[in-house]
């Protein structure tokens, strides 16, 4: 991997889910790096194994002797005292998206877009090449076991990457294969209309090579609007819709799924995954479409999906009870989120009785969602509703928006046994009320609600004690 002669690289913002990855992707193939974050945790102490330099807060003289500084969509570069020192010195500084789209031009990328399933459906795509004797380099979003962490450097000829349409960030990206997922409204802070956010994908698909080939989900309305625009080849998948690529037979069973795949004629049966809900098989029907495009034995294809075994984060077992006292981590942030991982639940935990902690993230995707929230939501028999994770957003901007306005959208949608309670520690001590047999207590969100599913799940295994807290998924800055 050839950047000219940079060799040192800065990363502001390091241990948020996207910069970590690009960090151990570039410790991995001899580089030096250091960074800063005003957060810690796991990741930034792995990187710390790897041999980055990172600091916790922001100072001037952390750039040091950086040939370059990369900072993340969740720095502000005009109040950042690192991103103002390199400038002074002259020290070129770059947004993620171009760091990462100058990476990409030595493999061949499988590049994964859409507001929703993205991490989950990189991660199965590269399960299933390093099953298929691949050896791809990876970069996800988010945390897996089976990979051993966020990056994967590999000497083959593939590169699989999580793209983000945050900030537009997925058009510096050079894909060979594009898979647009999902679409509906989302980020609209960085694209203010649907309009705007259709162009984006619409050119983020184009980019494609004329050898290329685009994989889409013709389940969305929005994707099955977007076709026309398409001047690529393109694969379609779906489970409602007619496609290419569909799923039939779907069963779900505890902590999974199994259906049949039927693909351009054939049908492909036995496919089995580790983890629930529809919304996965639709992830996995991605990666199915991907591995035929790639030209893998569809055997090779159903044993990778097999071994993928979920996300930290996305439907992760915090705590399994022998009494059936469930606790389950996920990231869901959006109200189709919720609403698929609420579904997933209900679906392969028959008979239990499902509690949704939710804690809303950031102020404008409440203020927009909060009756999308309340009923993705009302499908669970117990709602918590926390106080909101700003991330990059200030309180005093959004005046009147709180969690509450979700607890209320939920009670007003039929919900039954719905409270907010803002404050962590009330939150915990409550709980404990529902810690019971055949319970199944699901917490959501992007933020550091993830740090409250952890002590609760060390609370039921009996250490009350513990804080448990790591960054299993909330972003730093």
């Amino acid at each position: 991997m050839d950047l000219g002669r940079t060799r040192n690289v800065h990363i502001v913002g390091i241990g948020g889910a996207g910069m970590s990855a690009i960090a151990e992707l570039l410790l991995k193939s001899g580089f030096s790096v250091s960074g800063s974050d005003l957060a810690s945790g796991e990741v930034i102490d792995k990187l710390r194994e790897l041999g980055a330099v990172v600091w916790r807060g922001h100072e001037a003289e952390h750039v040091g002797e950086s040939d370059v500084v990369v900072y993340s969509s969740a720095v502000r570069p005009g109040s950042n005292v690192e991103i103002q020192a390199a400038e002074k010195l002259g020290i070129p500084v770059i947004k993620r998206d171009e760091m990462l789209g100058e990476l990409m031009r030595y493999k061949v990328g499988v590049c994964v877009s859409g507001t929703h399933g993205k991490t989950s459906t990189t991660a199965m795509i590269a399960t299933m090449l390093l099953e298929s004797g691949q050896l791809p380099t990876v970069m996800i979003g988010g945390v897996s076991d089976y990979l051993k962490g966020s990056t994967v450097v590999g000497k083959g000829k593939y590169m699989v990457i999580e793209a983000d349409e945050y900030d537009r960030a997925f058009l510096k990206l050079t894909p060979t294969i594009a898979v647009v997922n999902s679409l509906e409204s989302e980020h609209m802070d960085t694209y203010g209309t649907m309009d705007n956010l259709r162009d984006s994908f619409a050119e983020f698909a184009n980019k494609v090579p004329f050898y290329g080939r685009v994989i889409c989900c013709v389940d969305w309305p929005e994707i099955r609007s977007l076709i026309p625009r398409l001047n690529r080849r393109y694969t379609t998948f779906g489970i409602e819709e007619p496609a290419d690529v569909m799923a039939t037979q779907i069963e779900p069973v505890e902590g999974g799924v199994s259906f049949t795949v039927e693909a351009f004629g054939e049908r492909f049966g036995g496919v089995q995954l580790g983890v629930p809900g529809r919304h996965n098989v639709l992830n996995a029907l991605a990666a199915f479409s991907v591995g035929l495009e790639l030209g893998l034995p569809p055997e090779k294809i159903i044993a990778g999906l097999g071994a993928y075994t979920g996300m930290r984060r996305r439907f992760q077992t915090k705590f399994k009870g022998d009494d059936g006292l469930l606790v389950i981590d996920d990231y869901a942030h959006h109200p189709s989120e919720v609403k698929a991982t609420v579904r997933a639940a209900r679906a392969s935990w028959k008979g239990h009785r499902i509690v949704a902690v939710f804690q809303p993230h950031l102020y404008s995707r409440t203020a927009e969602f909060a009756v999308e929230f309340g009923w993705a939501l009302s499908r669970a028999d117990a709602i918590c509703v926390t106080g909101i994770f700003p991330s990059r957003e200030r309180a005093e901007d959004y005046p009147g928006v709180t969690g509450e306005l979700v607890a209320e959208a939920a009670r007003k949608a039929g919900a039954k046994e719905v409270s907010f309670a803002p404050d962590g520690e009330k939150l915990l001590a409550s709980l404990r009320q529902e810690a019971a047999p055949d319970t199944l207590i699901l917490f959501m969100g992007a933020g550091d609600i993830t740090h409250l599913a952890t002590r609760f799940a060390a609370m039921c295994a009996g250490g009350a004690t513990a804080t448990g807290a790591s960054d299993d998924g909330a972003a730093g800055a």
